[in-house]
């Protein structure tokens, strides 16, 4: 029986948010999914939304959250892709198919879904339960394989499909060199990506924060991790790939230096490829360079692709992610979460929500 209320995090405004008691979320449409929240965790973007530093369409009051998976608790009559008891992982957004946006393949645009508690117009997952519309479109509910858990595939939905995104951008092939510059959840993610399944031959692990890099070495994900306040960028990337610089440069930071730096150690004929949420809607763009060297830059938002492939790449054991699971807790402390991860406090990677203690 699912209760008529529940507990989540709502974001009433910028910088006021905090968990309270609010109506479960009922069927609403035919092919509307009510799931109860049994693993969850915390994005960067939804720091950014509380902040008010999310550039498109932002609405309050709102449940935040987009990372998560769920046991299927109820669906609408038309629901065919799941049942009730199944354990899946969520998409990141839901998307109608029939928006312009959706139909010019752009699912995380879709006006009538969007990004679960951020972009978009839909609730999110840092509650209780949650609803999920359009079930049966575009793998919306991705069920979790027998001897698999949650905690196995967490960062399939956003964290990996969007270092699957930027890779896929920057079009990196077997052999080749990688800097991956901010090296947060989903710069350990690219990491990963690039040596593990893309077959990169070297990858450079940069952040400001020597533990983040130093963890995408000692995961072994990274073949070197520099500082770029404390190390000499220019020395540390040719010494480690060669006079030319990088054939591929992954941002993740999103700041004026982040790209910056790309620009400067990738090489000729080289490609820059951001998937940051940029905290200024405007950017110092390192134009010189990266038109004498011929570097293509490309940014975007994913469109929920490779799930199948890292699927698998999970199962047999060649993506995981536990590494970067550093913290864990149930809902009733979520506000602590949001500090602690927001600060990148603590050694936190990922700060993963279990469901409500009551």
């Amino acid at each position: 029986m699912v209760p008529e209320k529940m507990m989540a995090l709502v974001c009433d405004g910028v910088d006021q948010y905090g968990l309270k008691e609010v109506d479960t979320p009922k069927i609403i449409n035919d092919d509307d999914v009510i799931g109860r929240v049994t693993l969850a965790a915390i994005c960067t973007s939804d720091i950014h939304y509380i902040k008010g530093e999310i550039q498109g369409n932002v609405q309050f009051p709102r449940i935040m959250g987009h990372e998560f998976c769920i046991e299927v608790v109820e669906v609408g009559p038309a629901v065919t892709s799941v049942k009730v008891g199944d354990r899946c992982a969520c998409r990141a957004g839901a998307s109608c198919g029939e928006c312009m946006y959706c139909k010019m393949g752009l699912p995380m645009g879709c006006v009538n879904g969007g990004i679960f508690g951020n972009i978009g117009v839909l609730d999110g997952c840092h509650a209780e339960y949650i609803r999920i519309p359009f079930a049966n479109n575009f793998e919306q509910l991705i069920p979790i394989p027998d001897g698999l858990t949650e905690e196995d595939v967490i960062m399939l939905p956003d964290m990996l499909a969007t270092a699957w995104f930027g890779i896929q951008n920057a079009n990196l092939k077997e052999g080749e060199t990688v800097a991956v510059v901010g090296c947060g959840p989903v710069g350990q993610c690219e990491c990963l990506l690039a040596k593990k399944y893309f077959k990169a031959s070297k990858v450079i692990a940069i952040d400001v924060l020597s533990d983040r890099a130093q963890l995408a070495v000692d995961s072994g994900v990274a073949d070197v991790a520099l500082n770029p306040l404390k190390d000499d960028m220019e020395a540390g990337v040719k010494g480690a790939v060669g006079p030319l610089g990088v054939n591929v440069a992954l941002d993740t930071a999103g700041t004026d230096e982040s790209i910056g730096l790309c620009a400067a150690i990738v090489g000729p004929m080289g490609r820059l490829s951001t998937i940051a949420i940029f905290e200024k809607p405007n950017l110092i763009l390192p134009i010189t360079p990266l038109t004498v060297k011929d570097v293509k830059f490309t940014f975007g938002v994913q469109h929920t692709e490779g799930m199948k492939e890292m699927m698998k790449g999970i199962q047999d054991g060649t993506i995981d992610t536990h590494f970067m699971l550093t913290h864990k807790a149930p809902l009733n402390d979520i506000m602590k979460g949001y500090d602690v991860f927001g600060r990148k406090a603590d050694g936190c990677i990922k700060w993963l929500i279990t469901p409500y203690e009551r």
